[in-house]
């Protein structure tokens, strides 16, 4: 397998995209929020002796960071796509490093892809220190990486670059082509990448290919702002925090949100369905005037559709959020799925089943208990309520529904 030592270049070359061109090759060039991190600096420059996971979305620079690392500590830099890199691979590797120790840092992008058995085969390898592991990832850690591997790396977590920091690429970018921005298209194309450097490079480089001088038109009829960023959890990451805002009675954080997800572009029959479900799990028995509300709203939009249909939304996100709060109901429902999934199907008491008997007074007033099936009919009785059992012989007593 090829080393990939030499992983910088002292000039830019035509093909290269331009995100590549631009890539930091000193820790004074690297942006973004990991240089405030004091861990990461001291990891970075005492010669990167520990394994470590990059956590954090598209764009934020894990990759650039792991050759960074290989480029201070003066280690060979290897790189695996996890999706298209087996054990074999890992094996050939784990071999070479055996022969040179310490001299390799084995960079697996999307980490998480990996299943047990190929984390695994690291594990040795990384505890006895014949290699540096370097693993990025956009998913959480701590859900997607084998606590084993996890206790012998360090985890720095990349958020979203700042406008200032994007605003500062941008710059070094149209130097390098020696072209100029407007400072509203500027501004355009910073929010327009959520975060993402990557990007927003691809994005420069695209309107630079068709002009040296790029103005606020030009952005706008290239470059589209509605869209959640590369990593798909950033839109379930939006509805979860809708949804728990909703929850918590947060009435502007839920409007944040919801304008999140409308700005982003989300589906709307999505985000109405969110709204809907929020309303009976979370609001439930305790008003249920919000599902009504939530429904009605949901229909409303669709009909409208954009912009027009941000209106009854706002009402039914505003109604959801100050009502009181209850999930008894759907919480009690659990508990008889639960029953009905450990349990066999009990039988139907006799009183309860459709027994069609001809000409035997069922429903008629005055008549209480049905002579053949002993059914009481409640209609009969005062307050239209009487005792008997509902539950089969093997539940009786069970309460299922509880508002303690």
């Amino acid at each position: 397998m090829q080393s990939q030592a030499n992983i910088f270049y002292t000039e830019a070359k035509d093909f290269e995209p331009l995100a590549y061109q631009l890539r930091p090759s000193s820790l004074d060039e690297l942006v973004g929020s990991i240089k405030a991190n004091p861990a990461f600096i001291n990891w970075l420059e005492s010669g990167v002796k520990q394994s470590a996971i990059f956590w954090g979305p598209p764009g934020t620079g894990k990759t650039t960071i792991a050759q960074l690392a290989a480029k201070y500590s003066q280690r060979d830099f290897i790189k695996l796509q996890a999706f298209n890199s087996g054990v074999k691979d890992l094996r050939e590797i784990i071999a070479r490093a055996e022969k040179l120790p310490n001299s390799i840092i084995l960079f697996v992008d999307e980490v998480h892809s990996f299943n047990k058995s190929q984390q695994d085969i690291l594990l040795n390898a990384i505890e006895r220190g014949i290699l540096i592991f370097i693993g990025a990832t956009t998913e959480n850690p701590a859900v997607s990486i084998n606590k084993a591997l996890l206790s012998r790396s360090i985890c720095f977590e990349l958020k979203p670059h700042k406008y200032h920091d994007l605003a500062q690429l941008i710059e070094r970018g149209l130097k390098l082509r020696s072209a100029a921005m407007d400072d509203d298209a500027c501004d355009y194309l910073i929010k327009a990448s959520f975060g993402d450097a990557r990007h927003m490079l691809t994005n420069l480089e695209l309107l630079l290919n068709s002009a040296d001088h790029i103005d606020l038109e030009t952005c706008r009829s290239q470059i589209s702002k509605k869209f959640f960023s590369g990593d798909p959890n950033t839109y379930y990451d939006c509805v979860s925090a809708l949804q728990k805002s909703l929850r918590g009675s947060d009435v502007d954080a839920s409007l944040y949100w919801l304008a999140r997800l409308l700005h982003a572009g989300a589906e709307l029959e999505a985000i109405c369905r969110r709204i809907v479900v929020t309303a009976a799990e979370d609001v439930g028995i305790a008003d249920p005037q919000a599902l009504v509300i939530a429904n009605n709203a949901y229909q409303v939009a669709m009909k409208l559709g954009l912009p027009e249909a941000r209106i009854p939304l706002s009402v039914a996100v505003t109604y959801i959020a100050k009502a009181p709060k209850s999930n008894w109901a759907y919480k009690a429902l659990d508990k008889a799925l639960a029953d009905c999934s450990n349990h066999p199907p009990y039988p139907i008491p006799e009183h309860l089943r459709n027994l069609a008997v001809k000409d035997c007074p069922a429903k008629s007033n005055n008549v209480k208990v049905n002579p053949i099936t002993k059914y009481k009919y409640p209609h009969d009785y005062p307050d239209k309520s009487v005792e008997q059992q509902y539950l089969p012989d093997e539940l009786v007593n069970k309460k299922y529904y509880n508002e303690d």
